[in-house]
């Protein structure tokens, strides 16, 4: 492997680095459950309307780590063919 074959390695794990970053930072933010409480605090349906709204964040949660183990092994697959 060639030191520009490694210098385009290390950027191309560093975009991939920081783009897992940014989705994971992202679903953080939605993930703000004083205000899914706050927002569906009254009401007649309050409970199942907290229930859907942390039932979505979950099943986004899941999607999102999918992804980021996808993202995560083909960064392992990148360092292995480097070797």
């Amino acid at each position: 492997m060639t030191k520009n074959d490694l210098i385009n390695l290390a950027y191309s794990l560093e975009l991939d680095l920081k783009y897992l970053k940014k989705e994971l930072q992202f679903q953080l933010e939605l993930n703000d459950v004083e205000d899914i409480l706050e927002r569906y605090k009254d009401g007649e349906h309050k409970y199942a309307w907290q229930a859907g709204a942390f039932q979505a964040m979950v099943k986004g949660d899941n999607r999102m780590l999918e992804r980021a183990i996808e993202n995560i092994e083909k960064m392992q697959k990148k360092l292995g063919e480097a070797k």
